[in-house]
């Protein structure tokens, strides 16, 4: 764990993590307390519903709780390594309140394969924002 990433975090969230699979090839890393409350709003939807119940399975499918070692490192799960390709090199990616963890090359495709102009992004998501 990269000690300014660590730093970042609230002093009560460094040592204790859930690993799980991202929305692409690549990793989340939750300090525990958001993963509790992104646990809490999964919760919530209605479990009677077949998209719902899919949706968990996946999104919590190698879901694993991790601390950090005497080193400050962590274990990545075999299975969740060779789900995102991890290699050799790595990189971190903050995301909000949570780490993206990628296999360096396919983060370097990703960024060079993305389509969109971050100015026009910008607008579309967040533009609305000013009228608030």
């Amino acid at each position: 764990m990269p000690s300014g990433l660590k730093k970042e975090l609230p002093e009560d969230e460094r040592t204790e993590f859930v690993i799980n699979r991202g929305y692409e090839k690549y990793l989340f890393l939750h300090p525990i307390k958001t993963w509790e409350e992104q646990m809490v709003k999964i919760k919530s939807r209605n479990q009677f519903v077949k998209k719902n119940r899919d949706f968990v399975r996946i999104f919590t499918n190698g879901a694993t709780r991790i601390s950090l070692d005497g080193s400050e490192r962590v274990l990545i799960p075999k299975r969740l390594m060779e789900f995102a390709g991890l290699k050799k090199e790595l990189v971190l990616v903050g995301q909000l309140d949570k780490v993206e963890i990628w296999d360096k090359e396919t983060y370097e495709a990703w960024m060079d394969s993305n389509e969109y102009d971050l100015e026009d992004l910008a607008e579309e998501v967040m533009g609305d924002l000013a009228d608030e």
